[in-house]
């Protein structure tokens, strides 16, 4: 029997849940008995994909539940290469669906995130998380679904099983598949995701001083609503792990930001695009280096070469064992488990949402001087989730065995979000210890038809209770 110690252990250091069982379904008819079985017994069950939800809870449920880990699930059921998709089960992996394309369909890739490639693609998905090339809850176009009742619905065409394949997310009627994202009412057994055409793209690294960050979001905002530039726009705080290696390789970094983004188009037009771009950014920005898909980045710094490894679809393990070297850790292994290296720090985050606009910069210095007036130095990234988002990915780190540390993180974390919800700012993401108080002083007409919803979907409230409810 599979021990719940593994399923308690968290980089974050949240206190552990009672977890009794550790379910592993091979089939949907093994899902669906225990699911009538928990629907029966009152005792709660929390599905996990790969349970790599680092920062956030990794494997841990919202309240005390059984783990239904459904990392067997894991057939990649269709990749449709006209139609541009893939259909997979929540098991699925980054790696798995990318060795995958690479024989059976290689001109396409799918937007993957930064973080690991043992990561599953639904995971994030139904979470609303973010990739390299913009929001991943964008990419979805159909959900199956399993209530507490083991009943199946499909959303979109996906219940009326269209002999066409999957192009039209929306089916007939209200679309019901975002009820299934980011919420309790059912588990997620299959999804249909986008894939992208591989093209020739420039990565650029941007360096800029931080009193220059509100003039070039807004020159970025430009560029991207023009389409010159794609949803790809990264920017990280000069001590954020995953770009330390770049101040290795002899780069300055005095009060900078480093931004990441990437321009897409034949040979023939990315010439052109480079024009405008660089000269719309010549006098924002201290320097700013080009590095063409299609030159040989081998003696590139690692920050780079995976960048544009990403950018062709390809994951990799390189903010994790970025974060972990940083700190004096030097992982190996099939799997990239930052849980279970007590040696590597914890860190806590918040996730707001804020416009894509330059005065936003006002924000991010907020989330600057918030954590530093009580004595934590953050690491922060700005990431486009599209032409009019951005998500901050703003974070603290720890020393996993010191308790007042742990608790020093809990509070900031706990702190920044209330400051932040009296500015009118949200998070987009929520972590399982935050989950509860956050939506509970939310209560209005809204969250109270989302309660209706998971009485109507799971009425003895087995799945999943306190997940974004």
């Amino acid at each position: 029997m599979t021990s719940p110690t593994s399923y308690q252990q968290n980089i974050t250091e949240f206190p552990v849940r009672d977890i009794e069982k550790i379910h592993l379904p091979k089939d949907l008819e093994a899902l669906k008995t225990i699911l009538l079985q928990a629907d029966k017994s009152g005792r709660p069950v929390y599905p996990i994909s790969t349970g790599h939800n680092w920062g956030l809870g990794s494997r841990m449920p919202v309240n005390d539940a059984d783990i239904i880990d459904l990392k067997h699930l894991n057939r990649i059921i269709e990749v449709n290469r006209e139609l541009r998709y893939a259909r997979v089960e929540p098991g699925v992996t980054q790696q798995q669906l990318y060795d995958y394309l690479e024989v059976h369909a290689p001109e396409l890739m799918l937007n993957v995130t930064g973080s690991d490639s043992g990561s599953s693609i639904l995971g994030n998905i139904i979470d609303r998380g973010s990739g390299k090339s913009g929001h991943r809850a964008e990419d979805l176009r159909e959900l199956t679904v399993m209530l507490a009742d083991g009943q199946l619905i499909g959303t979109g065409f996906g219940e009326l099983q269209s002999s066409q394949g999957s192009f039209y997310k929306y089916g007939l009627g209200p679309d019901l598949t975002h009820l299934f994202t980011q919420s309790n009412y059912a588990i997620v057994t299959e999804a249909v995701v986008n894939l992208r055409v591989k093209q020739p793209f420039n990565l650029y690294l941007a360096v800029l001083d931080k009193s220059g960050l509100k003039g070039f979001l807004n020159k970025m905002a430009e560029l991207v609503a023009q389409e010159l530039v794609g949803y790809s726009l990264e920017i990280d705080s000069q001590n954020d792990p995953k770009i330390y290696e770049l101040f290795e390789w002899g780069m300055d970094f005095n009060d900078k930001w480093f931004a990441w983004f990437v321009v897409t188009g034949h040979e023939e037009v990315l010439p052109a695009k480079h024009s405008v771009v660089t000269k719309a950014l010549s006098s924002l920005v201290a320097e700013l280096k080009t590095y063409p898909s299609s030159d040989d980045h081998s003696s590139s710094t690692p920050p780079v070469r995976v960048r544009i490894d990403r950018y062709h679809g390809q994951p990799n393990d390189h903010s994790l064992l970025a974060t972990a070297r940083k700190f004096g850790v030097e992982l190996s292994g099939m799997e990239v488990n930052l849980d279970l290296y007590p040696q590597i720090p914890g860190f806590r985050c918040v996730l707001p949402v804020i416009p894509f606009t330059g005065a936003s910069s006002d924000i991010i210095q907020y989330l600057e001087s918030f954590s530093l007036a009580r004595g934590l130095d953050p690491a922060i990234s700005i990431i486009a989730l599209n032409d009019y988002s951005l998500e901050v990915f703003v974070r603290v780190y720890f020393d996993r065995s010191d308790q007042s540390a742990i608790s020093q993180a809990g509070t900031w974390a706990r702190d920044l979000l209330s400051e932040l919800k009296q500015q009118g700012i949200y998070p987009y993401r929520l972590d399982i210890e935050n989950m509860a108080p956050y939506l509970q002083e939310l209560k209005n007409p809204y969250t109270l038809l989302q309660c209706q919803l998971k009485n109507l979907f799971d009425p003895n409230n087995i799945i999943a209770p306190g997940r974004y409810s």
